[in-house]
C-alpha cells in the first residue's frame, strides 16, 4: 500500500509565520476557546451549544429560510409546529457539533474512546477479507466531521474544500489527519481519490449536494425530484469497490456515533438514475434515524427538473 504521506494529490498545508498576523488574532481566539471546551464537562458544552443555536438561529434568517423549505419538502406529513422545532434543533445540533470537532481534532484516546462510538467495523472488515476495494459513503450532516476518524481504524482518505481562512484552513486540515489519514482538495479532481482505493484506502465520499444540471440526473430524495451526482457508481465500476454506506450521528447524552452500514446490493445498477437512485435511498434511510442532522441548510433542491428553485 502507497503511505499515506506518499498520496499524490493530499491537502497539504504547512504553518507559517504570517498565520500570527494581528488580522488573524481573532481567528485564533475562536480555535483557542474550541479547544478548551475539552475541559469542560458535557453539560456545560450543551448548554452553551444551546446558546449558540439559538444565536445562529435568530441571526441567520437565510439558512433558517432555507431549512425550513427543506424539511417542508421532505416531511409534508409534519405539522408546521413540528417543522419548526426541528429546525430550532437542527441549528442546535449544529453548535454542538463543534464542541464534538474539538474532541476530534485534540482529544487524547481516552476522551475519544468516551465520546465516539464506532459500530458495524465487520462490515468493512468483511469486504476488505475477499480483497475488495471499498468507497465509504456519507451523506452531509452536522455530525459529518467525525467520518474521518475511520482512519483511526483502517487507512483512510477523504476530501475537503479548502477553507478562505489560512488559519482555520491549518487547523482543520491538521484535526482531520491526525490519526494518519489524508484529505484530497476537491480541485485535485477525482484521480487521487481513484489512486487511493485502488491503492487500498478506504476512501470517504459524500455526494448529496446539488451541483447544477451539467453532471446530474434527476433521482428521488423523499419523494422530490433532486439533482444528484451519479458519479458513486461509475467509480465503483472503476475501482472494483464494495460502497458501505456510513454515517454519523449526535448522541442524546452526548458523543458521536459512526454507524457502518452493510455493502449496498446490486450496485452498481444499469444505469446512471438507478446509480443516483439507489445512494438516495441509502442516505434517506439514515436521515430518518436522526431527521434533525442533516445538513438543511443547503438548497438541496436549487435545480429542479420545472425550472423553478423552491428558494426563489
Amino acid at each position: 500500500m502507497i503511505a499515506a504521506s506518499d498520496l499524490p494529490g493530499a491537502h497539504r498545508v504547512r504553518f507559517a509565520w504570517r498565520l500570527l498576523a494581528p488580522r488573524h488574532w481573532p481567528t485564533w481566539a475562536a480555535v483557542a476557546f474550541l479547544r478548551a471546551s475539552l475541559y469542560l464537562p458535557l453539560g456545560a458544552r450543551a448548554r452553551m451549544a444551546d446558546i449558540l443555536g439559538r444565536v445562529y438561529y435568530r441571526g441567520n434568517r437565510k439558512r433558517r429560510r432555507i431549512a425550513t423549505i427543506n424539511i417542508g419538502l421532505c416531511f409534508p406529513e409534519w405539522t408546521p409546529e413540528r417543522r419548526k422545532r426541528a429546525v430550532r434543533e437542527h441549528f442546535r445540533l449544529a453548535a454542538l457539533a463543534l464542541f464534538h470537532m474539538a474532541v476530534l481534532w485534540w482529544g487524547d484516546e481516552r476522551m475519544l474512546d468516551c465520546c465516539l462510538r464506532v459500530v458495524g467495523l465487520e462490515h468493512y472488515e468483511a469486504a476488505r477479507a475477499t480483497g475488495r476495494n471499498i468507497i465509504v459513503l456519507h451523506c452531509h450532516c452536522v455530525g459529518l466531521e467525525a467520518s474521518l476518524a475511520l482512519s483511526r481504524y483502517f487507512p483512510y482518505v477523504g476530501f475537503v474544500k479548502p477553507l478562505k481562512d489560512p488559519v482555520l484552513d491549518f487547523v482543520m486540515t491538521r484535526g482531520r489527519e491526525r490519526f494518519g489519514g489524508r484529505v484530497f482538495a476537491r480541485e485535485a479532481g477525482m484521480r487521487p481519490f481513484i489512486r487511493a482505493v485502488k491503492a487500498g484506502y478506504g476512501a470517504s465520499y459524500v455526494p448529496d449536494e446539488d451541483l447544477g444540471p451539467k453532471e446530474s440526473v434527476y433521482a428521488s430524495f423523499f419523494g422530490v425530484p433532486a439533482a444528484t451526482l451519479p458519479t458513486l457508481g461509475r467509480l465503483a465500476r472503476m475501482t472494483d469497490a464494495v460502497v458501505i454506506p456510513c454515517f454519523t450521528r449526535l448522541l442524546p447524552r452526548g458523543g458521536c456515533e459512526l454507524w457502518l452500514e452493510p455493502p449496498l446490493t446490486n450496485f452498481p445498477t444499469e444505469t446512471p438514475v438507478g446509480d443516483a437512485t439507489a445512494m438516495n435511498a441509502a442516505i434517506e434511510q439514515a436521515v430518518l434515524k436522526m431527521p434533525e442532522q442533516y445538513m438543511w441548510t443547503m438548497k438541496r433542491f436549487k435545480t429542479r427538473d420545472t425550472g423553478q428553485s423552491p428558494y426563489d
